[in-house]
């Protein structure tokens, strides 16, 4: 049997990218979820789907948080007060 690939090689704009459809998706569901709360009359929480959908919106934000954690920061070699932005 094959090891998975632990090693990814991603730039910058692949990154971005991912970041981006990700988003795109969580947009999407979060969507769906206001037209379902908004259309029925019993109570959300009830509703399988609902509570499939916002299980997924949690596992794509914990991956976009996973992602930014893993991201290497730029910090100034010397001593110097830095601010960004």
């Amino acid at each position: 049997m094959s090891k998975p690939n632990t090693v990814f090689n991603l730039g910058l704009r692949d990154i971005d990218l991912i970041e981006d459809a990700i988003n795109l998706v969580i947009a999407k569901r979060s969507s769906t979820m206001n037209m379902l709360a908004e259309s029925t009359i019993k109570n959300i929480n009830d509703m399988t789907v609902y509570q499939e959908i916002r299980q997924e919106v949690s596992e794509l934000r914990d991956l976009l948080g996973r992602l930014h954690n893993q991201k290497n920061w730029y910090r100034p070699a010397n001593e110097a007060v830095y601010v960004s932005g």
